[in-house]
């Protein structure tokens, strides 16, 4: 599984990069304090909305910590889709 650091997340959204960022915290985690750039797909609705995703798409997917997300990317994989996981999610994006 790729991931990425939130440092270089923050540097590809600062360069307006090619990316499609996707939360998968639940949507009142995410009201809370989601990057404005991400699109909030939660993970318990993520096999029933995967047809939103495109293969020829490149997606940063983020959580809380990191678990989520990789699980959503571990599906997401299997399903033909480009992902990279967040390293240590939304609590190390806080700490930045």
């Amino acid at each position: 599984m790729k991931t990425i650091t939130v440092k270089s997340l923050e540097q590809l959204l600062m360069q307006q990069a090619d990316i499609k960022l996707i939360d998968v915290r639940e949507r009142d985690e995410f009201s809370v304090d989601g990057i404005d750039e991400a699109l909030n797909i939660p993970l318990s609705e993520l096999e029933a909305r995967t047809s939103e995703f495109n293969e020829t798409d490149d997606y940063v997917i983020i959580c809380r910590s990191g678990n989520r997300s990789g699980m959503a990317c571990q599906y997401l994989s299997e399903a033909g889709m480009n992902t990279t996981n967040v390293q240590g999610g939304m609590i190390e994006w806080n700490r930045r």
